[in-house]
């Protein structure tokens, strides 16, 4: 306990003296907020933009009173903080949701810079084409609510310890009633809090990203840019590739993790790489795609699909350069969907058939009423359409381009 103490007393020592600090988050930050609130990073990179929201009087207001709260709620001896009010006072209200868009909403109405913005950079994005029949005024309002949702998902779950959908992989790294954390929460916002405050949603997104790296929860980018890093070879390959050559553009691998520490490849994992093999080696596609992240066991050491591309390299001699990893999917859903991101993303044909190769138990799931209805259910839309099943284990699949939406409530993989 002593030693928590002399810690925080030197970190208010350094407080003390009044002035904000500049912020200097770790790089990571950047990236996570791209890929979980991509409006609010490009707000961040774009100044005239950031600039009008932080003169804007009534966004200034909402942020001075957002300050207030969070540094009242962190006042007191730390040994007494309440962690559940600390992280609490970060939250977006339904009601301060509700005014900022009202509030973007007319701002768009009158600055040319906003609306162009809006045209260029959000829309263009497809990160938020679910919303692309809206006109980009309501985009803009419902592109702010999605990450708002986001922000308030990451703090309740990463800072208060609520119980997220897939709990077993996805939750918390720590006992969040322990005195550890609730002093490590009262450091981290003293310290977050004593940064220059600036647009409306700062304090609470980077408090929420400072969540996510304290938790070691950076699985969504581990691998970026991954089109310059792991598949740097593969998409240099596809420009000369000839699709009409072929019956399929690609042969998507599901993963299937181990629920141990000590075995990078589960037995059906296997199973299903040898599939994928058979598949590319018949010549029916250029390019096999594996699929699968850090999601099993919990805070999973090896992402899955890079172990498989290990595999389809060492015991099947398939060139690297026609491999496509895809290493953030937790689930069968985000397998399609991811899966139709990266086709989008690396010129592959979009209007042409893939194939879905998994064991015989998991691909019966993925051709199923089902499995159309989790879809719905968890991400809004369907990722891929599922055709023709070829047999027990290959199914052909239309990828989607509603996929490029983000969904910030899954912050392990938006």
């Amino acid at each position: 306990m002593r030693k928590y103490i002399i810690v925080l007393c030197l970190l208010l020592t350094v407080i003390s003296y009044g002035q904000a600090l500049k912020n200097t988050n770790p790089k990571v930050y950047e990236t996570l907020a791209n890929k979980n609130y991509y409006l609010l990073d490009a707000i961040n990179k774009n100044q005239a933009v950031k600039n009008l929201f932080e003169t804007d009087e009534v966004l200034k207001d909402i942020s001075k009173n957002k300050h207030a709260a969070i540094l009242a709620s962190a006042s007191g001896e730390p040994q007494q903080v309440n962690a559940n009010k600390l992280v609490g006072s970060y939250l977006f209200s339904d009601s301060e949701i509700t005014k900022i868009s009202t509030r973007l909403e007319a701002l768009y109405g009158t600055s040319n810079v906003l609306r162009d913005f809006v045209k260029s950079e959000i829309r263009t994005s497809g990160a938020y084409n679910l919303y692309d029949d809206k006109g980009d005024q309501k985009l803009l309002s419902q592109a702010w609510e999605s990450c708002a949702r986001g922000v308030n998902h990451v703090l309740k779950v990463y800072g208060q310890g609520e119980s997220p959908q897939y709990a077993s992989i996805d939750s918390i790294s720590y006992n969040v009633n322990s005195v550890y954390y609730k002093q490590t929460l009262y450091v981290w916002s003293q310290h977050m809090s004593s940064m220059n405050v600036e647009a409306f949603y700062s304090e609470s997104t980077n408090f929420a990203l400072s969540l996510l790296y304290l938790n070691h929860r950076d699985e969504a980018v581990r691998y970026e840019p991954l089109a310059e890093l792991e598949n740097k070879k593969v998409k240099e390959k596809i420009y000369s590739i000839d699709f009409n050559k072929y019956k399929y553009t690609s042969v998507l691998v599901l993963g299937n993790g181990p629920e141990n520490y000590r075995d990078r490849l589960s037995a059906l994992g296997k199973l299903n790489i040898r599939l994928g093999a058979e598949k590319f080696l018949s010549g029916q596609v250029p390019l096999i795609m594996v699929s699968g992240g850090h999601a099993h066991p919990y805070r999973a050491a090896f992402a899955e699909a890079i172990e498989m591309k290990k595999e389809l390299i060492e015991e099947y001699n398939i060139p690297e350069d026609q491999i496509i990893i895809e290493p953030y999917a937790r689930h069968t859903t985000t397998n399609l969907r991811n899966a139709s991101r990266l086709l989008a993303a690396y010129n592959v044909p979009m209007d042409r058939l893939s194939l879905v190769v998994t064991n015989n138990f998991h691909s019966e799931y993925v051709g199923s009423e089902l499995f159309v209805k989790r879809c719905l259910e968890e991400l809004g839309y369907q990722p891929a359409v599922i055709k023709k099943r070829l047999n027990k284990t290959t199914l052909e699949f239309l990828p989607r381009i509603e996929s490029l939406q983000q969904n910030p409530l899954e912050p392990l993989d938006p």
